[in-house]
């Protein structure tokens, strides 16, 4: 039996030594990132997650590799760009509009920009990621979806934590009057950088704060010297917005052509491996895909208890203040009020500390939210 080895995991996450490539050179920064002569006593191994744009070198010429492309990947090219003004100006048409979503972000709260790079306590730590784990559930509650990184929670808070330490990782966190509304956890080798985990307070969605988080790591990476910036996995609409180059994942089948068993076992393991990535070609070309994964999130739907809140806004010219009780949106009775309260912030640019939001005393489903600017009425149903 082949061994199996996630590259992503074997050489980001746990830092292994990887027992069967001599080197690794990075086509795109042109950095050697891995030289070794330790070489293992196995015949055949089974290379998952390898990044096509990685060239390999294996032991000797009487080992083989046999390579099948699974899943598409995309990159951003730093050296491409000057700075983060530079990469949105040549991105997008226009620009500016992305420094106005940071512009009222920072007009509505208190907001402070931290990245955790070589030194972070362990009570800090702790707290971060129980606050990361929070927006990330809520974040997938709220689509409706599973979400594979929640399964290995475990796994990333254990290695991230020396990592980080170790300058072999930066956890990037927006705060709000020191909560937590973003984190973003990327891996690093050398001047690569892989964006590995990421979400947000779904509170502040309005802001488009993932792309600002986004924006706080292209500015991270240039003073940082980083040349390539690897998005991992997924094919989305906002990402080819984003991207310089796309490549492949790719399965790496790696074996000694002395060994009559391996070369068998590698050739049957590639043959169904080509077949069954034939297929999923096929299968994505008739969009089957999408409707699996639609049914897939259907089931997962039909397990999640769900609450639904009806929440009617209306804009209006005068409040009584006599008939109102004024309330604290930090009481967590009125969390269900964030969102709708933050969404009055961007669109009037009002400031956190120059509203005031009120319940009506005679029907605690009616509430107000006053500004400088704008009154609005919410009703909750």
């Amino acid at each position: 039996m082949p061994e199996n080895i996630n590259f992503l995991s074997a050489f980001l996450e746990k830092r292994k030594a990887l027992p069967i490539y001599t080197s690794l050179v990075n086509t795109f920064s042109k950095n050697i990132i891995h030289n070794s002569n330790n070489y293992s006593k196995k015949q055949l191994y089974y290379i998952t997650d390898f990044p096509s744009y990685l060239k390999a070198e294996a032991i000797s010429e009487n080992w083989k590799t046999n390579v099948i492309n699974s899943y598409k990947g995309s990159v951003i090219l730093l050296d491409n760009y000057t700075n983060t003004n530079d990469y949105l100006k040549k991105k997008f048409k226009t620009p500016k509009r992305f420094r106005i979503y940071k512009s009222k972000l920072e007009t509505s709260f208190n907001i402070e920009y931290k990245s955790y790079f070589g030194n972070i306590s362990k009570d800090n730590y702790d707290y971060l990621f129980s606050e990361f784990y929070k927006m990330l559930k809520n974040r997938f509650l709220e689509k409706e979806e599973r979400n594979d990184d929640l399964t290995r929670w475990k796994d990333y808070y254990e290695m991230a934590y020396p990592l980080i330490n170790n300058k072999e990782a930066v956890l990037f966190v927006i705060y709000n009057d020191k909560t937590p509304i973003s984190c973003y956890l990327n891996l690093l080798n050398q001047n690569t950088i892989y964006g590995y985990i990421k979400s947000y307070d779904i509170d502040y969605s309005k802001f488009s704060i993932g792309f600002i988080s986004f924006l706080q790591q292209l500015q991270w990476c240039f003073e940082n010297n980083i040349k390539v910036y690897d998005l991992l996995k997924g094919n989305y609409p906002y990402k080819n917005k984003l991207i310089d180059e796309e490549f492949y994942y790719q399965k790496h089948i790696i074996y000694n052509s002395k060994s009559l068993l391996s070369t068998y076992t590698a050739n049957v393991l590639a043959l169904k491996l080509q077949t069954y990535y034939g297929i999923i070609k096929i299968l994505k070309n008739l969009n089957i895909d999408i409707l699996y994964r639609k049914f897939s999130n259907f089931i997962y739907r039909r397990k999640i208890d769900k609450t639904m809140t009806n929440i009617l806004v209306e804009n209006v010219f005068d409040i009584s203040t006599k008939d109102l009780i004024k309330i604290d949106l930090n009481n967590n009775d009125y969390s269900f009020l964030k969102r709708v309260v933050y969404k009055f912030l961007y669109h009037y640019d009002e400031s956190l500390k120059s509203i005031e939001v009120f319940n009506l005393k005679n029907d605690l489903s009616t509430f107000y939210v006053k500004g400088t600017k704008q009154i609005q009425q919410i009703k909750v149903r």
